[in-house]
């Protein structure tokens, strides 16, 4: 019990060291984080063009850095342009759409409602007008409350977006004289087991981006065939702009598709209604389906682990930990399986005839034995 109670402290320090990093050390790091993980993705085309073209490698690597903010600042201002732009006219919006459609739906109830007592429709009509003019007020208030945080919130982006581009030329311009400064300075045991993790990382987050680019062409193609069955125009643009909200962590295909579902039925569409509620349902059915089994497959987790950690980073990180804590999971696991390191004892005893056996050798042997 000593023993035990030893590890149990030793365990639950080191988990609340580690959210308490996630939660407070991670925010103020992050532009640092960014600028290396940029500088490593622009590292392998950097040294392939230098050793090809025979050019200096500094030089290289400042003008792919420069085309690359170039280019993502040029994409984060059309999209951002398009934000600010719906959150402007969002009243506009919610006038022209929403309240003709309740006030359908307030004259189809009025009608059902005339064979009540009169002093209930009086209560009813009041009712309505007020959930009416709160829902305006809700409105005017969000519009509002997304413009102003918007606008104070700048400052402080452009001062974080302005370390991190800074960060990533220092980086990318000496990345082999940080690694070294960095590795001299550790313990070869502990070099080598996070050289593992790191080999082990970028493998098993290739594998989650390719997941979830198959996820997402699966919900496009569903997409695709129900909305071109209900006659809607466009229905490829759609499905695309649709797979891309599902793929996103908390947003989900439901934001746009509940409430096109509801605007139809209220304005008398009632088989477009119907048939994107239908639609709704069967994507959102597969999608929770086939999710675990293919993240799990392509990170070498069981599709109930892979599940598991889902549903746990959603709840405790948020969006973040839905995607980052399977793949912190993929890649502890993967160095326990290699012997790296050793999470919990086991003991050797023989497998069960039903069960699926273990691959008797991961990506990470199979490049040692390159190597």
């Amino acid at each position: 019990m000593e023993h035990f109670l030893i590890r149990f402290a030793y365990a639950a320090v080191l988990i609340g060291l580690i959210f308490l990093g996630f939660k407070f050390v991670l925010p103020l790091l992050m532009p640092f984080l960014l600028a290396f993980l940029f500088s490593l993705v622009l590292r392998a085309p950097a040294n392939a063009i230098s050793n090809k073209l025979k050019l200096n490698r500094r030089l290289v690597s400042t003008v792919l850095v420069t085309l690359f903010f170039i280019l993502l600042a040029v994409l984060t201002i059309l999209i951002g342009s398009q934000l600010f732009t719906f959150a402007r006219t969002a009243v506009t919006r919610f006038n022209t759409v929403i309240i003709p459609a309740a006030e359908s739906v307030a004259h189809a109830a009025s009608q059902w409602t005339d064979r009540l007592d009169p002093g209930v429709v009086q209560v009813l009509k009041d009712l309505g007008s007020s959930v009416l003019l709160s829902l305006r007020a809700k409105v005017a208030e969000f519009s509002t409350r997304v413009v102003t945080g918007f606008m104070s919130a700048l400052p402080s982006s452009l001062l974080n977006i302005l370390f991190m581009v800074i960060a990533t030329y220092f980086i990318s311009l000496d990345f082999g004289l940080l690694s070294w400064a960095v590795a001299r300075r550790i313990k070869q045991e502990h070099y080598d087991k996070l050289m593992a993790g790191f080999t082990y990382f970028k493998t098993t987050i290739g594998r989650l981006l390719r997941s979830y680019m198959l996820i997402m062409c699966i919900t496009f193609v569903e997409q695709s065939i129900g909305l071109t069955i209900l006659g809607v125009e466009y229905s490829l643009l759609i499905a695309a702009i649709i797979a891309v909200f599902d793929i996103l962590p908390v947003v989900g295909s439901g934001t746009i598709m509940l409430p096109w579902a509801v605007i139809s039925l209220v304005t008398g569409d009632t088989k477009r209604g119907v048939g994107l509620l239908v639609l709704y349902v069967i994507i959102t059915v597969i999608r929770q389906s086939i999710e675990p089994r293919i993240v799990g497959d392509h990170v070498g987790l069981h599709p109930l682990l892979t599940l598991m950690c889902m549903f746990v980073g959603l709840r405790v990180f948020g969006g973040v930990g839905m995607l980052g804590l399977p793949l912190l999971c993929a890649v502890l696991v993967g160095l326990e399986r290699d012997g790296v390191i050793t999470l919990f004892p086991k003991r050797k005893i023989p497998v069960p005839a039903e069960a699926d056996r273990p691959k008797k050798r991961t990506l990470f042997q199979k490049k040692q034995k390159k190597l």
